[in-house]
């Protein structure tokens, strides 16, 4: 059975998921991307939902919202997926670039590896937050490299004090970024949290990623 998620941002997201796609978005149209979306089809698989396209291979449950976009310029191809469940402050994000992207990408924001570029998002992402909330600081930040799919990548994770704000209180959040670059494109892998859900969502994120399969 097909199971589709039309384009649906303000009116269905909730707060967390609505303020990182925004800083997403606006990190992207300054980078001279136009945004194009996509339907998102999926089928079943046992207990999930399965995205199956010719950039990436993805299990997730069937509680789960899902966004699927592309990214277009000059410089070349971004595919995205941003993925959430529908109960819990908590986000998985994929970036997919295309050859000529990532040169872009790197070349615009004068990054010269993998590791680079999760220090650089990591800053961006705090960065953001301080200007939402000037009383947010830096917690706790951790470098350093993992395999992931059989491929060397680097992951820059932080913990930002009151970075978010719901239901009238804020949040700390916890963020992680992942990348490597193969075959010279560049994947970006990105996983939020609040601090407090972090038993609750860890699983999930690791079964999502080991079911995952990108195809570049």
């Amino acid at each position: 059975m097909i199971k589709i998620w039309e384009k649906r941002l303000k009116h269905n997201l909730p707060i967390l998921p609505l303020t990182i796609f925004l800083i997403i978005i606006s990190g992207s149209l300054i980078l001279g991307f136009s945004i194009i979306y996509d339907i998102i089809a999926t089928h079943s698989v046992g207990e999930n939902l399965r995205l199956d396209n010719e950039f990436i291979r993805i299990d997730f449950p069937k509680n789960w919202a899902a966004y699927s976009w592309n990214e277009k310029n000059a410089g070349g191809n971004v595919y995205n997926v941003f993925l959430y469940p529908k109960n819990f402050s908590f986000i998985i994000f994929f970036k997919i670039y295309d050859e000529d992207a990532t040169q872009h990408f790197m070349e615009k924001n004068n990054l010269k590896d993998a590791l680079a570029v999760v220090n650089f998002e990591t800053r961006r992402m705090y960065n953001e937050i301080r200007k939402k909330n000037e009383n947010s600081s830096l917690l706790f930040k951790e470098t350093g490299g993992i395999k992931i799919w059989e491929v060397q990548a680097n992951y820059s994770k932080i913990i930002i004090k009151d970075a978010i704000e719901y239901e009238g209180t804020f949040h700390n959040m916890t963020y992680l970024a992942i990348s490597y670059i193969k075959n010279h494109r560049l994947v970006e892998i990105f996983f939020w949290r609040r601090r407090e859900d972090y038993g609750k969502l860890s699983v999930p994120f690791e079964k999502i990623l080991n079911s995952t399969r990108i195809k570049v």
